[in-house]
């Protein structure tokens, strides 16, 4: 066997092997994430039965990749990729001296978390926009790095030195839920919605059938 298929077989190998690790730790951190949310559904369903019975707070599991969490009119939802990344040379993960100590270190699942309307997912309504809220990335030694607005943009962003845990994974929900309260749906302009045709009144009546989105309220095309 040649010298270079022998270093294609050990760069396979090493590979293969770095990228199993990545998934099995983001995996579990995952389960993680969706053990930390139901607790903290229980905790906010019991302090509201003892003040209001409006609010509706639910963790829905959808498959072992995806889960919500539903509070009210809104839905947050996380998922984690099946697949593993690496950042672009001139990113401030790989130009970290962790990363360039050792180059796994740079190979990263990734959980992505993201607002949407509930009734957008009640109701099934495909064009609907949802707001991506963060994206939590995950190495094979457990250090992580956050992208994500206001403090979920800017806490989380040492890699080498801040490894995630319950505590941090409870912090990550609490401020994306924080950020969907603050983060309202807006009315649309007047303008877009002056004239509207009769097969456009049937959308109105049909709650599937009008695309809505936090930032474009209802959305109808002028057709003139």
């Amino acid at each position: 066997m040649s010298e270079r298929i022998e270093a294609i077989l050990k760069g396979l190998d090493d590979k293969a092997a770095i990228k199993q690790e990545v998934y099995q730790r983001t995996e579990a951190i995952f389960n993680q994430f969706r053990n930390n949310t139901r607790e903290i559904e229980e905790k906010l369903v019991e302090r509201l039965q003892k003040s209001s019975n409006l609010v509706e707070v639910v963790v829905n599991h959808i498959s072992d990749f995806e889960f919500h969490l539903k509070f009210s009119g809104d839905t947050i939802v996380f998922i984690m990729h099946t697949n593993v990344f690496t950042f672009p040379p001139e990113h401030e993960v790989s130009q970290s001296k962790y990363v360039r100590y050792d180059q796994r270190r740079g190979h990263f699942g990734m959980i992505q978390v993201y607002n949407f309307l509930s009734d957008s997912i009640k109701y099934n309504r495909q064009a609907d926009l949802g707001y991506l809220l963060a994206r939590v990335f995950i190495n094979s030694e457990n250090h992580f790095y956050v992208d994500g607005h206001r403090q979920l943009g800017s806490l989380f962003k040492e890699v080498g030195r801040q490894k995630i845990d319950s505590k941090t994974i409870q912090r990550i929900i609490e401020q994306a839920v924080l950020f969907c309260l603050d983060f309202d749906l807006y009315v649309p302009p007047l303008d877009v919605m002056t004239e509207i045709s009769i097969n456009q009144k049937e959308y109105f009546n049909n709650p599937g059938g009008m695309p809505t989105g936090k930032r474009l309220g209802f959305v109808v095309e002028s057709k003139r």
